[in-house]
Protein backbone atom coordinates (compact mmCIF):
# COMPACT_ATOMS: atom_id res chain seq x y z
CA UNK A 1 0.00 0.00 0.00
CA UNK A 2 1.32 3.30 -0.98
CA UNK A 3 1.93 6.26 1.81
CA UNK A 4 1.98 9.68 1.43
CA UNK A 5 4.54 11.61 3.65
CA UNK A 6 3.67 14.97 5.27
CA UNK A 7 6.37 16.37 7.32
CA UNK A 8 6.85 13.54 9.86
CA UNK A 9 3.92 12.18 9.57
CA UNK A 10 3.08 9.13 7.00
CA UNK A 11 -0.50 8.56 5.77
CA UNK A 12 -1.85 5.60 3.98
CA UNK A 13 -2.90 6.24 0.71
CA UNK A 14 -6.51 7.64 0.70
CA UNK A 15 -9.48 5.97 1.36
CA UNK A 16 -11.98 6.00 -1.84
CA UNK A 17 -14.07 7.60 -0.37
CA UNK A 18 -12.71 9.97 2.13
CA UNK A 19 -13.89 13.18 3.18
CA UNK A 20 -11.02 15.52 2.80
CA UNK A 21 -7.33 15.57 2.30
CA UNK A 22 -4.72 17.07 5.47
CA UNK A 23 -4.04 19.87 5.28
CA UNK A 24 -1.70 21.92 3.35
CA UNK A 25 -2.04 18.72 0.88
CA UNK A 26 -3.73 19.92 -2.67
CA UNK A 27 -7.08 18.23 -3.31
CA UNK A 28 -5.69 16.49 -6.62
CA UNK A 29 -2.92 15.59 -4.76
CA UNK A 30 -4.43 13.55 -2.31
CA UNK A 31 -6.65 11.58 -4.72
CA UNK A 32 -4.53 11.65 -7.62
CA UNK A 33 -4.86 7.67 -7.79
CA UNK A 34 -8.10 6.96 -6.79
CA UNK A 35 -10.05 9.15 -9.09
CA UNK A 36 -9.47 10.19 -12.62
CA UNK A 37 -10.76 14.04 -12.02
CA UNK A 38 -11.54 15.92 -8.91
CA UNK A 39 -14.51 18.51 -8.49
CA UNK A 40 -15.40 20.77 -5.97
CA UNK A 41 -18.91 21.84 -5.71
CA UNK A 42 -20.22 24.65 -3.69
CA UNK A 43 -24.01 24.61 -3.25
CA UNK A 44 -24.93 28.21 -3.97
CA UNK A 45 -27.21 30.63 -1.91
CA UNK A 46 -30.16 31.83 -3.32
CA UNK A 47 -32.17 34.76 -2.93
CA UNK A 48 -35.86 34.88 -2.76
CA UNK A 49 -37.28 37.71 -5.20
CA UNK A 50 -41.34 36.94 -5.23
CA UNK A 51 -41.37 34.61 -2.30
CA UNK A 52 -41.14 35.65 1.27
CA UNK A 53 -38.24 35.29 2.54
CA UNK A 54 -39.36 33.93 6.07
CA UNK A 55 -40.79 31.04 4.43
CA UNK A 56 -37.02 29.78 4.63
CA UNK A 57 -37.81 27.83 7.87
CA UNK A 58 -38.04 24.19 8.83
CA UNK A 59 -41.51 23.84 8.83
CA UNK A 60 -42.36 26.22 5.55
CA UNK A 61 -39.42 25.59 3.32
CA UNK A 62 -40.83 26.47 0.00
CA UNK A 63 -40.60 23.15 -2.55
CA UNK A 64 -38.51 23.04 -5.46
CA UNK A 65 -40.52 24.53 -7.88
CA UNK A 66 -41.27 27.29 -5.62
CA UNK A 67 -37.45 27.59 -5.12
CA UNK A 68 -36.73 27.67 -8.87
CA UNK A 69 -39.46 29.97 -9.96
CA UNK A 70 -39.12 32.59 -6.76
CA UNK A 71 -35.47 32.44 -6.26
CA UNK A 72 -32.14 33.32 -8.03
CA UNK A 73 -28.95 31.41 -7.71
CA UNK A 74 -26.06 33.70 -6.10
CA UNK A 75 -22.56 31.91 -6.09
CA UNK A 76 -19.90 31.98 -3.34
CA UNK A 77 -18.17 34.53 -5.49
CA UNK A 78 -20.78 37.08 -5.57
CA UNK A 79 -21.60 35.64 -1.78
CA UNK A 80 -17.62 37.15 -1.23
CA UNK A 81 -18.39 40.35 -3.09
CA UNK A 82 -21.83 40.80 -0.77
CA UNK A 83 -20.31 39.76 2.25
CA UNK A 84 -17.25 41.50 2.18
CA UNK A 85 -15.05 38.46 2.69
CA UNK A 86 -12.02 39.58 1.67
CA UNK A 87 -10.62 36.10 0.02
CA UNK A 88 -11.56 32.31 -0.85
CA UNK A 89 -8.73 31.35 2.27
CA UNK A 90 -11.03 33.47 4.64
CA UNK A 91 -14.40 31.70 3.92
CA UNK A 92 -12.69 28.45 4.04
CA UNK A 93 -11.53 29.45 7.26
CA UNK A 94 -15.36 30.68 8.00
CA UNK A 95 -16.44 27.31 6.27
CA UNK A 96 -14.66 25.10 8.97
CA UNK A 97 -15.22 26.72 11.84
CA UNK A 98 -18.87 25.90 10.90
CA UNK A 99 -18.04 22.35 10.83
CA UNK A 100 -15.79 22.44 13.74
CA UNK A 101 -12.65 21.35 11.39
CA UNK A 102 -10.20 23.93 13.09
CA UNK A 103 -8.48 24.67 16.46
CA UNK A 104 -10.12 27.18 18.29
CA UNK A 105 -7.09 29.63 17.88
CA UNK A 106 -7.10 29.43 14.06
CA UNK A 107 -11.65 29.72 13.74
CA UNK A 108 -13.12 32.85 12.84
CA UNK A 109 -16.84 32.65 14.50
CA UNK A 110 -17.62 36.19 12.55
CA UNK A 111 -17.18 34.73 9.16
CA UNK A 112 -19.31 31.01 10.18
CA UNK A 113 -22.02 33.73 11.46
CA UNK A 114 -22.08 35.19 8.25
CA UNK A 115 -22.09 32.28 5.99
CA UNK A 116 -24.88 30.76 8.13
CA UNK A 117 -26.72 34.10 8.31
CA UNK A 118 -25.47 36.00 4.83
CA UNK A 119 -26.51 39.85 4.75
CA UNK A 120 -28.88 40.98 1.99
CA UNK A 121 -31.71 38.67 2.85
CA UNK A 122 -29.57 35.75 1.19
CA UNK A 123 -30.80 32.08 1.96
CA UNK A 124 -27.64 29.92 3.22
CA UNK A 125 -26.73 26.47 1.63
CA UNK A 126 -26.01 25.39 5.40
CA UNK A 127 -30.12 26.40 5.94
CA UNK A 128 -30.73 24.64 3.11
CA UNK A 129 -28.63 21.58 4.03
CA UNK A 130 -32.09 20.29 6.13
CA UNK A 131 -33.76 20.22 2.89
CA UNK A 132 -30.87 18.94 0.54
CA UNK A 133 -32.77 17.00 -2.14
CA UNK A 134 -34.88 20.53 -2.80
CA UNK A 135 -31.14 22.25 -3.45
CA UNK A 136 -29.19 19.69 -5.73
CA UNK A 137 -32.49 20.00 -7.91
CA UNK A 138 -32.33 23.66 -8.31
CA UNK A 139 -28.58 22.83 -8.82
CA UNK A 140 -29.30 20.14 -11.16
CA UNK A 141 -31.58 22.37 -13.09
CA UNK A 142 -29.11 25.11 -13.45
CA UNK A 143 -26.32 22.48 -14.80
CA UNK A 144 -28.59 21.24 -17.44
CA UNK A 145 -29.16 24.16 -18.63
CA UNK A 146 -25.56 24.58 -19.07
Amino acid sequence: MKQIMIGKRVFSNPQRFAVCAPDGLPIKEYYKEVFEEIFVFYHPFIKPESIDYELFKPDTYPNRNEIRENCVVVTWKQFLTLSGIESFRKLDVGLRTNINGLREEYQDENIARMIQMPPNRLVSPITLYTVRQEINNLCENSLFKT
